[in-house]
């Protein structure tokens, strides 16, 4: 799959963006095969004697040493002589770098950062401009996938310890979920070849988080009704059939309603949104297919002793249940109505904190923790212009050249507008923003610069760099929060609407998935200044965090509605929704600690966006698993009764059973095998 990985920027966008135009007319000119690292030194007062000396050192060293084909240019000293730098521009094939483009340019970068230094005695020396930029992000990616990895297995595992209290079931569980991971990326390595889907370091490293994850859920689900099923079949066999019959049809039923959701990321401007669909898909499948096969046929291998210290015995009590869960699910009961408006009410409090969201990040505030390249920009910008790592690029027809000129050099928030090159009918000028790059400045002078260049009539004009992709990027997140996620819910509803037969439960399923979102959305957005220092929201958090807390939500809320449809069945509504919601909300709320948990890990990546969606996923999972599921679910399913199945009364396959009264289930046949005797 690293192979097949695009990582650039300019990648992401489609290619109706005006960068990406420009960046394909950009490839005829000479200057696209370079990639600048800007040497910066500074000293906070006047550069020395020696610094100057060392500085010219420093040039002759890169040259001598760096890549073949790098141009090393002379020191340019800044007005106030306190700062100089020296370009290295670095020999790359185009602007939309491939995996091992881009390892080769951060090898370059991190020997120029060898050969310099950090600077002493009062000269403070880095890095940056587009290839430190391009560095900082790989130094990052490098090692996310292995780094994931072994996080999440290491909170799997302390998880599942906790949960199961067995030296040996985690270690069945959790080889399970390796070998879904291992068929995802396979998968997702050949559905890339076959499709050519845009996908980057990021999304392997999500796959990894969506397969370890939903494998370890499913069959959290799947063993908690096992050890229920044993205790009532003397036969194992038995008891596996039962448990996958009443569990397999919930876990089924969501996650083909999340498949379909997910799919519906195919909507999407940015390429990269595109690309999740699928790859959080397929891992998705991959989880359920190993958990609802290989882990059962494992767990009938070796029979009941899996479970020892606490082997659940043929003909002994059925598992107790949640005496706390089963407390208050009868107190829901008292005041259904009451208890689910609160609960509501509550929910809708926390999603105020997106009152305070401010979407869009500027380059320097993508990183969790300053890596080289930002600082070098910061002492860049105290002594050049502040966009001088990220120049603009207009590409125009030659014929109208000098007007598209002037029309640069009276755009504001531009500098040392230059003709830099012709090809053919083309003509490059390029020109140095004042403000820092991808800020909210930069992308407004852009889209100034852009309004008027369009009309200078024959010039045909189109501008890129990495603010216009900035811009182009920020255009496409802004129409896919409109488009896709109006159209992931109603994917959704519908998609649950026809498994379920239903038209009320799944309104009522999505409902409470989309109050959990928002509430998690706005608590998460309200912490993120105060407590981490963030600037402010990726564009992409709003529909990544919602695609990926569906993917729990949804599993959740049908596990819990199927069996409080089966117990209903039996004991009648109350009855049935206080039991099913006894005996479901250890599993639950199990299965809720290791989502959260292992996407908590995420936010040890030093990247804004990746832990801001940690976050919201984490956040949400907890409320769902402590305020929606136990609380404000059974109470809305008591308060409409019987409507809830409307058009139909009762699931299929399930009819009214024993009295309303016991709480005990029905016997079961025994269907021992014959000739031989379980254990």
């Amino acid at each position: 799959m690293f192979t097949l990985q695009k990582n650039s920027s300019i990648s992401a966008l489609p290619d109706s963006a005006e960068s990406v135009t420009a960046d394909l007319k950009y490839q005829s000119f000479p200057q696209s095969g370079k990639l600048s690292a800007l040497v910066v030194y500074q000293r906070p007062s006047s550069l020395t004697g020696a610094d100057r000396a060392r500085i010219d050192r420093d040039r002759r060293a890169v040259e001598q040493k760096i890549t073949e084909g790098a141009e090393v240019h002379e020191a340019g000293f800044a007005r106030d002589g306190r700062t100089a730098v020296v370009q290295v521009d670095l020999p790359v094939p185009g602007t939309e770098l491939s995996f091992e483009e881009t390892a080769d340019v951060g090898d370059s970068v991190r020997a120029i950062q060898r050969l310099v230094g950090r600077g002493d005695g009062g000269l403070d020396v880095a890095v940056t401009g587009q290839a430190g930029y391009t560095t900082a992000n790989a130094d990052i990616m490098r090692d996310v996938n292995t780094t994931l990895f072994l996080l999440t297995l290491l909170v799997l595992l302390v998880i599942l310890v906790v949960t199961h209290r067995s030296p040996l079931l985690w270690a069945v569980t959790l080889a399970v979920a390796a070998f879904a991971l291992a068929v995802a990326e396979g998968t997702v390595y050949l559905l890339g070849k076959a499709t050519g889907l845009t996908y980057t370091t990021l999304s392997q490293g999500l796959l990894t988080v969506l397969a370890l994850c939903g494998s370890v859920l499913y069959g959290l689900l799947l063993l908690a009704r096992y050890r229920e099923e044993l205790r009532t079949h003397a036969d194992r066999h038995e008891a596996m059939r039962a448990a996958l019959a009443r569990t397999g049809g919930a876990v089924v039923t969501s996650v083909v309603a999340v498949v379909a959701g997910l799919l519906s990321l195919a909507a999407a401007d940015l390429e990269t949104t595109r690309g999740l669909g699928p790859v959080s898909a397929v891992a998705v499948v991959c989880a359920l297919a190993t958990s609802m096969t290989l882990l059962p046929a494992a767990l009938l291998v070796f029979g009941r002793w899996i479970f020892w210290p606490r082997v659940p015995r043929h003909g002994t009590t059925v598992e107790p249940e949640s005496r706390f869960w089963g407390r208050v699910s009868r107190r829901v009961g008292r005041r259904p109505r009451l208890v689910w408006a609160a609960a509501t009410a509550v929910l809708g409090a926390l999603s105020l904190g997106l009152l305070a969201s401010h979407t869009g990040l500027s380059a320097n505030e993508t990183f969790a923790h300053e890596p080289q390249a930002v600082a070098g920009q910061r002492m860049l910008a105290r002594g050049f212009s502040a966009g001088t790592t990220s120049p603009v690029i207009v590409i125009a027809r030659s014929g109208a050249a000098e007007r598209t000129l002037a029309a640069v050099r009276d755009s504001e928030g531009l500098a040392q507008p230059r003709r830099v090159a012709q090809a053919d009918d083309l003509t490059l000028i390029t020109a140095v923003p004042t403000s820092a790059p991808a800020g909210r400045a930069a992308l407004e002078n852009v889209q100034r610069l852009r309004d008027t260049l369009h009309d200078v009539p024959g010039a045909d004009a189109l501008v890129g760099g990495q603010d216009a992709i900035a811009l182009d990027r920020q255009d496409a997140e802004s129409r896919d929060r409109t488009v896709v996620i109006p159209l992931l819910l109603l994917v959704l509803a519908l998609t649950l609407g026809l498994l379920l037969r239903s038209v009320v439960a799944p309104l009522v399923l999505v409902a409470s998935v989309v109050l959990t979102y928002a509430a998690a959305l706005g608590l998460s957005v309200a912490t993120h200044r105060p407590v981490f220092g963030f600037a402010g929201q990726d564009g992409t958090l709003a529909l990544h965090s919602l695609a990926y807390l569906m993917t729990f939500a949804v599993g959740h809320g049908v596990f819990l509605l199927r069996r409080i449809q089966e117990e209903r069945a039996r004991l009648g509504t109350e009855a049935g929704v206080h039991r099913a919601v006894a005996v479901t909300a250890p599993a639950l709320t199990g299965a809720a600690l290791v989502v959260a948990a292992t996407f908590a890990a995420l936010a040890l990546l030093p990247l804004v966006g990746v832990t801001e969606i940690a976050v919201v996923v984490a956040l949400g999972v907890l409320l769902d698993a402590f305020v929606v599921r136990p609380v404000l679910m059974p109470a809305l399913l008591l308060d409409l009764g019987d409507r809830v199945g409307w058009p139909h009364a009762l699931p299929a396959g399930l009819s009214p059973g024993a009295a309303a009264g016991s709480a005990e289930p029905a016997p079961s046949r025994t269907g021992a095998v014959a000739g031989g005797r379980d254990v």
